[in-house]
């Protein structure tokens, strides 16, 4: 077996992109016509998709595998299922 099979068997997870919501806060003055014009933010997010369940969606972005088969993870993200808007399978 080559590396390429240790790494697929100790790696299961699917890089997703995310589509979400967000809330914009404005601390200055501004008209009604400005408020009425305030928008939800609506980034955009990569990672692997660690979890996904009713109340959160979880994803991470780096990750290491150690020689035990343990991985660890960095740059992790936890969204409420309510502000992701749409999940696109990547690979």
């Amino acid at each position: 077996r080559g590396l390429g099979d240790v790494y697929k068997r100790q790696f299961p997870y699917s890089r997703y992109k995310i589509d979400w919501c967000d809330i914009v806060t404005e601390g200055g003055w501004g008209s009604e016509k400005e408020f009425n014009n305030m928008k939800l933010a609506t980034p955009v997010s990569e990672g692997y998709l660690f979890s996904k369940d009713k109340n959160t969606v979880k994803i991470f972005a780096g990750y290491d595998i150690d020689d035990d088969g343990t991985i660890t993870f960095s740059e992790r993200s936890v969204f409420p299922t309510s502000c992701v808007l749409k999940m696109t399978k990547l690979h």
